[in-house]
């Protein structure tokens, strides 16, 4: 008969015993931890836009003037907690921004990314408003039911659910990639060729160029997830 022993290490001790119950100055605590890294992270993600759409538009240029604004609010974007959203917060901003960047038909990265970062500064502020308004209310909550044990503890819950916004260290790549594909496709639904070359010439070969940039900067990103 073979004997089976349950090795039980001190994780799965920690999980089975009963937690300690929540208290108003460990959601305090708690969020003035979060309120910190996801002010940090609002700024990251603010340089990340604005050193994409720099990246971007040395390859495209001023016709980074042509990418369609979306509807959106970039202080909740910046709040986010996926890379994707940010894409979206560059198309509204690169058309803008290009036309206050450029040198004749040459866009100044350097310019533009500075610009986008005066652009951002509102959204940012704005974002660390939402965060102190925030962790304001989870606190005054707390105050409210420091005597009621089970209303702290679905509290606790709940802030310890707050997720700080996230941007790796190639998030740079993936947004300015985003930036490609979106200038591809609004690219393919209304660009208008200039002089005697046909359009259809022109989205094809501009096409071809887009895709292959397109692919370099997957496989960079293939590459740095090694």
């Amino acid at each position: 008969m073979v004997g089976v022993h349950v090795i039980e290490t001190a994780a799965s001790k920690e999980d089975m015993a009963p937690r300690r119950p929540a208290t108003v100055a460990a959601l305090d605590a708690r969020l003035s931890v979060w309120g910190q890294a996801a002010r940090a992270a609002v700024e990251r993600r603010s340089n990340i836009v604005a050193s994409a759409a720099a990246l971007y538009a040395e390859r495209v240029g001023r016709q980074a003037e042509l990418l369609q604004p979306v509807p959106i609010d970039p202080r909740m974007a910046l709040l986010a907690t996926d890379v994707d959203v940010l894409v979206l917060v560059a198309a509204s901003l690169v058309p803008g921004a290009v036309k206050r960047s450029c040198r004749l038909l040459w866009v100044d990265p350097d310019k533009l990314q500075a610009n986008l970062t005066s652009d951002l500064a509102e959204p940012v502020e704005g974002a660390r408003a939402e965060i102190r308004r925030r962790q304001a209310l989870y606190r005054r909550r707390a105050r409210l039911w420091s005597d009621d044990p089970a209303r702290l503890g679905a509290l606790r819950d709940e802030v310890e659910g707050l997720r700080v916004p996230r941007s790796g260290p190639t998030a740079v790549e993936q947004v300015a990639r985003g930036l490609l594909v979106r200038h591809r496709d609004d690219m393919s639904r209304g660009v208008v060729s200039g002089g005697d070359e046909p359009a259809s010439l022109k989205v094809a070969r501009d096409h071809s160029t887009l895709s292959q940039w397109i692919q370099e900067l997957e496989q960079s990103l293939g590459q740095a997830a090694l």
